[in-house]
């Protein structure tokens, strides 16, 4: 794919968007013209302990897939007896409901799901169609929680908000939320240690082992779906889950080469073996005996160039079931480093 297609291919994508933030905004401007209408009207009635909130349907609310996560703007009034809810639906319906405060049946939810966006949720009436309110204070998931908390408090005295509604959520009292910081450390401290320090070989990329690259470790990423699953039923909040989840596909991605070329390594059964490559210009050799493939060292051509063109030299290579060629550098970056040190001191 050359350039100019994947740019019109990334043109085409973005524009696409264009409609669906157009629809998103429309929602938005009209749920918040009708919301203030409401606390217009609440000002003319001499409400004065009302409280803007998001609001959805049980089906709404259930939808993974949706361009919001709210499916409307409301006023919810707390009368000392009742909680009162006025809203519009996008379809234009309008409800005044009211919901007696001895038999509202009020349940918090919290972040429940990646469709819930950083908002935090109670539900309130039956089991079998609640509402779901949600204090509205913008995206921010510290003060949705904060303040739909504070407004369950206020609707209901004696409600008892769970831990989990009281402050932030603690990664390290989870198990399931405390193994997966474990392993992406783990997996960062293996990409970093054996990836830049521990391991001497180098692999040498050839088409024949390009598909182990990046659709490989996209494959490897698409992991972070089963560890989001399993933190949401591990009674990990929804944006908890999707950071950590999101940090396991960076942590595997880069921990991705290091362990494909280990496990190349511990599955050669020749282990390395030794192959005669000619030196050509500037830097490249080329392998004597087919097979291996071609070593470029043209960033170091200075210190080829102190060889004859055509000269013979030996590298130990792995070559593993994986496919993967793997160049024993070490040796050679000694070599390397005493010549370009010595060239320095030569300059001086």
């Amino acid at each position: 794919m050359n350039i100019s297609t994947l740019a019109t291919l990334q043109s085409i994508v973005l524009l696409s968007w264009i409609p669906i933030f157009w629809v998103v905004f429309k929602k938005a401007r009209r749920s918040k013209r009708t919301q203030n209408q409401i606390v217009d009207a609440l000002d003319r009635e001499g409400l004065r302990d009302w409280h803007r909130i998001y609001i959805s349907r049980t089906p709404f609310f259930r939808k993974r897939l949706k361009f919001t996560a709210y499916e409307t703007r409301g006023i919810l009034v707390n009368l000392p007896d009742a909680v009162r809810l006025i809203a519009e639906w996008p379809s234009g319906e309008r409800i005044d409901q009211i919901f007696p405060k001895r038999s509202m049946h009020l349940r918090w939810h919290g972040n429940s799901g990646i469709a819930s966006s950083n908002l935090h949720w109670m539900a309130i009436g039956s089991n079998d169609n609640p509402l779901m309110l949600s204090a509205d204070t913008g995206f921010n998931a510290i003060q949705s929680r904060e303040a739909t908390a504070d407004l369950c408090r206020r609707m209901d005295t004696d409600f008892r908000l769970p831990d989990i509604a009281k402050s932030e959520f603690a990664l390290e009292k989870n198990p399931a939320s405390l193994i997966i910081v474990t392993a992406f450390f783990l997996l960062l401290a293996f990409a970093l240690i054996d990836g830049k320090f521990l391991n001497k070989y180098e692999w040498l990329r050839t088409g024949s082992t390009s598909w182990l690259l990046m659709p490989g470790m996209q494959i490897v990423m698409l992991l972070a779906l089963p560890v989001y699953w399993w933190l949401s039923k591990s009674k990990v909040p929804a944006r908890e889950s999707l950071t950590l989840s999101t940090l396991i596909a960076v942590a595997l991605s880069l921990a991705y080469i290091p362990a494909l070329k280990r496990v190349d390594q511990l599955l050669s059964a020749e282990g390395p073996q030794s192959y005669a490559y000619r030196l050509g210009d500037y830097g490249s050799l080329t392998p004597v005996s087919d097979g291996p493939p071609n070593i470029d060292y043209k960033n170091r051509k200075e210190y080829w160039n102190q060889f004859e063109e055509d000269s013979i030299h030996h590298f130990n290579l792995v070559h593993g079931p994986l496919g993967l060629w793997q160049l024993d550098h070490s040796e050679l970056e000694k070599k390397m480093q005493q010549f370009y040190e010595q060239r320095r001191k030569n300059k001086n």
